[in-house]
C-alpha cells in the first residue's frame, strides 16, 4: 500500500492545476495525487503537463461529494490515507505529508486531519483521512451535501469523536477570492455557489439533528484510542 493519495477535483482550470503540481513536486516527500476531470473538459487540460500525476474523467458530471467520494472508493485498497485538496490551493511547506501522517500516527492512525489553509483553521477546509475510517464510513466526503458545509460536517463529526486534529506544520493555501483581490470569482465559484449553498445549508442542518450524535457515538466506541485506553483500565 501507499502512505497518502492527494485528490483533486478540478473544473475550468488548467493554470491552477499545473500551479498546485508544480507546488505538490516541490514539496511532497511520498505523497501520490490524482486529478479528477470532468467529461467534457478533457480538452480545456490538454496542455496540462500531468508527467506522474494521475488524472481521469468522471462521466457524467458529478458534484464535489460524487467526484471525491467514486476516488476514494476506487484508492481506499490502495493507501493508508486519502486527503482532497481544490485545485485553488498551494502547498506552501515542503515535507507536509509526512508532518500530517504523523499526526495521523500519534492519534491511533485513524481520525481526520486538517493542515492550514491559511484562509480558514477553525474547520477543515481540506481534510485527510485514514481509509479504515472510510471504509467504515463507506464515503470520503459526507454524503448528506453535495459541496458546500462538508468542513463543518468533518469538523464536529471529528470533534465529537475525538477523532481530528489540525496540523499546522502543514500549509496548503487557498487561494480564495474572498482574501484575495487577485482571484477572479469565476464560473466555476458561481455555478457552485448558485447551484449548492442554500441547498448545503439546510442538509447540514438537517443532519446535526438526524444523524450527528449517532455517527459520533459510533466512531467514538470504534476508533477513539483514549476510550480504547480506559477500557483497558477498566477491565
Amino acid at each position: 500500500m501507499g502512505d497518502l493519495l492527494v485528490m483533486v477535483p478540478t473544473r475550468g482550470r488548467p493554470e491552477q492545476c499545473g500551479r498546485l503540481l508544480e507546488s505538490f513536486r516541490e514539496t511532497t516527500d511520498r505523497a501520490d495525487i490524482a486529478f479528477i476531470l470532468d467529461s467534457d473538459q478533457e480538452d480545456l487540460y490538454a496542455e496540462v503537463e500531468w508527467g506522474d500525476a494521475a488524472h481521469g474523467v468522471l462521466a457524467p458530471r458529478g458534484s464535489l461529494r460524487e467526484k471525491l467520494n467514486q476516488t476514494a472508493a476506487a484508492f481506499r485498497d490502495s493507501y493508508d490515507a486519502l486527503l482532497w485538496t481544490g485545485d485553488d490551493h498551494v502547498f506552501r511547506t515542503p515535507h507536509w505529508d509526512t508532518a500530517m501522517l504523523a499526526v495521523l500516527d500519534d492519534m491511533g492512525g485513524h481520525g481526520w486531519v486538517y493542515p492550514d489553509t491559511v484562509r480558514r483553521r477553525d474547520v477543515p477546509e481540506i481534510w485527510m483521512a485514514d481509509t479504515a475510517l472510510i471504509t467504515e464510513l463507506d464515503w470520503f466526503f459526507p454524503p448528506a451535501v453535495n459541496q458546500y458545509y462538508a468542513d463543518n460536517i468533518i469538523g464536529e463529526l471529528g470533534k465529537r469523536a475525538g477523532l481530528i486534529r489540525f496540523c499546522p506544520e502543514a500549509v496548503v493555501e487557498h487561494l480564495h477570492y474572498s482574501i484575495r483581490p487577485d482571484v477572479e470569482r469565476d464560473t466555476t465559484y458561481l455555478e457552485a455557489e448558485s447551484t449548492y449553498g442554500q441547498a448545503d445549508l439546510k442538509a447540514f442542518n438537517q443532519w446535526r439533528t438526524d444523524h450527528l450524535s449517532i455517527q459520533s457515538a459510533v466512531l467514538r466506541r470504534k476508533y477513539n484510542r483514549d476510550l480504547d485506553w480506559v477500557r483497558r483500565r477498566v477491565a
